[in-house]
Parts: C-alpha cells; structure tokens; sequence
C-alpha cells in the first residue's frame, strides 16, 4: 500500500494535497493540443521560378521592338519612297502637268494622301475626274478622265467648246466630227461680257438628239438658233422651223410636234413655223 507524505504540520482535518496534482496533470493537455497545433504550420515550400512565362514575355518585347524598328526603319527609308509617276489617260492635258500637280515625287508610299494629290490634279483644266493608286515598290499611277466636249456655242465669230450640259470647257477633247452648233443671235452690246452660254438650250439639244427624236419625226436639222426674247429654235430642211423656247412640258412640245408634222403633210399645207411656246395654244406662221 502506498505511503502518503504528510505535511510537516498535519492536520487530520485538511484533506491530502492529491487532488491538486491531478489538477496539474489535467493542465498538461491544453499544452499537448497547443504544442500539435504549432507543429502544423509548418512553412510552405518556396515556388518555382515560371521560366516559360518569363521566356514567353522577353519573346514578346523583342517581338514588338522589332516590330517598330522595322516600321520607322520603312517609314524613314528611301527603298519605298515614290520614285515614279505614271500618267494614263492623258490626250490633251500635259502629263507632265499632271505629275507634278500631284506632288508625290519622293513622298514615303506609306504617308501619301491620295485624295489631296486627286484634288490638285483634277484642279487642272481639262480633267473631269482623277484616280491615283499606289504601284508598289516606288511608284504611283494617275489615271485621268479628261473633259469631252459635246458641241460649240457660237456668237458672232466667237465659239467655244462646251459639254452636254453646256459648260464651256477651256481644254477637252474635241467633239465629235457631227456635233452640233448653237448660234447664239446676239446683239454686239450683249457681248460685250463675253459670251453667255444658255445651258437649259444645249440641255434641250443633247436630249433631242440622245433620244433619237429627229430621227423619229422623219426630218434633218440644219441649224440651231438661240435667242434671248425666243429660246431655241430648231431650223429644219423641207419643213417647218420649230419654236421650242425652252425644256418645260419637254414631253407635250415633241408629242405635238410630231403630230403637227404628220397633219402639215397630209394636207399639203403651208406652213413656214411652229411655235410650241404657249402650251396648247400652238402658232403656226
């Protein structure tokens, strides 16, 4: 049987000192589970170093540094600057005009601006319309849609080249060896601004004309007379002249011409001119 130490001074009324030990001992376990839980955080293992994304991302500088070396290298060098200028098209206006106007020689291929160089050529006299492309490695092309003129207008011994729709063209190409003459029957003092061209006349004209109408209505003209209290008149061999005035009610003035021409030739009536001017209140003369 085990032996209990007893205090030095006993007192058989206080109870041994056992329970107190057993207290202790309980303590130890908080330190156990404290002592575990410390043990388990460990440090984490240290990562590996990403040499692929590393590699990946100096591949991709250097990429991009390449990259712009390459373009200021294109945009500064002499290998793709224009160095030629071709003209297409060109009958009467100056080509070498033209390459000029377009001011491209020794430009960089990649910073032309087209359009500007398209307006300075199609500024010239002579051009209808211009289209300028890029002909890789050093050259450019311009090609040119020059002004066709469509007939004359005349006043007195005065007579310039105009279009179809009667815009007087200082450079063209000629009109046709049939194209008509608009004679414009003006007083001296009338001219003395220079000539001024009807452009609803010569409208009216190159739509009879266009349409066939001559053909049509069986008849030749022979001369086209503008006047300013008047308008136009259709001068025609073997038949009535004609009074048109102008390109209102286009539709009715040639149904009724037509009509009339027919009625005069199956009469055998006499007739000297038509004057379509006042709608349905035709005058023949």
């Amino acid at each position: 049987m085990p032996q209990l130490r007893l205090p030095a001074v006993f007192d058989p009324q206080r109870p041994p000192s056992v329970g107190k030990r057993r207290s202790k001992r309980a303590k130890s376990q908080p330190r156990q589970t404290q002592f575990e839980v410390a043990r388990a955080r460990q440090p984490k293992p240290a990562r590996a170093m990403p040499w692929r994304r590393v590699f990946g991302s100096v591949v991709a500088v250097t990429v991009l540094g390449a990259v712009a070396y390459g373009g200021s290298w294109l945009m500064l060098s002499d290998a793709v600057r224009v160095r030629q200028v071709n003209v297409v098209g060109s009958q009467v206006v100056d080509p070498y005009a033209a390459a000029l106007a377009a001011e491209l020689d020794g430009s960089s291929m990649l910073r032309i601006d087209l359009d500007a160089a398209e307006a300075r050529v199609a500024a010239l006299p002579g051009v209808a319309s211009v289209e300028i492309t890029r002909d890789w490695p050093q050259g450019v092309q311009v090609t040119l849609v020059e002004q066709q003129g469509w007939g004359y207008w005349q006043a007195g011994s005065t007579r310039v080249v105009v279009n179809a729709a009667g815009e007087p063209l200082k450079l063209a190409r000629p009109p046709a060896d049939d194209a008509p003459t608009i004679i414009d029957v003006a007083a001296p003092a009338e001219l003395a601004d220079g000539l001024d061209v009807d452009t609803d006349a010569v409208a009216l004209v190159a739509r009879l004309r266009a349409e066939g109408m001559f053909a049509r209505l069986g008849i030749e003209p022979t001369a086209f007379v503008f006047r300013r209290d008047r308008g136009l008149t259709v001068v025609v061999e073997d038949a009535p002249d004609t009074v048109f005035g102008d390109s209102t009610n286009y539709a009715f003035k040639v149904a009724t011409w037509g009509a009339l021409l027919e009625q005069l030739a199956a009469e055998e009536l006499l007739v000297a001119e038509i004057d379509l001017r006042f709608g349905r209140n035709v005058v023949m003369r």
